[in-house]
């Protein structure tokens, strides 16, 4: 039969908020990709479903403000669009 190991209790050491300052083993803090990916693995995440005409509209203003349809342009795009959404209310 299989086993498991106890899930920890409590939670996650700096979830959800964690800085790279707050990081304090020096083996990880050595290696800055393995320090901020476990940043960044704790940011929030939100997936967006949209309707073909909508998505198509969206990459079209962000080709034509960024330049190109990139993964970074998309996300960067989103990001001021819902930063100014939040502002508005």
């Amino acid at each position: 039969m299989t086993r498991y190991r106890k899930a920890p209790d409590g939670e996650w050491p700096g979830y959800p908020h964690l800085e790279l300052e707050d990081i304090e083993t020096k083996s990880i803090r050595h290696n800055k990709y393995i320090a901020e990916s476990l940043v960044k693995n704790r940011m929030g995440r939100v997936v967006l479903q949209l309707e073909s005409e909508l998505y198509q509209a969206f990459l079209t203003k962000v080709r034509a403000r960024k330049g190109d349809i990139s993964a970074r342009n998309v996300n960067e795009a989103a990001l001021e669009a819902l930063r100014k959404w939040i502002q508005k209310e």
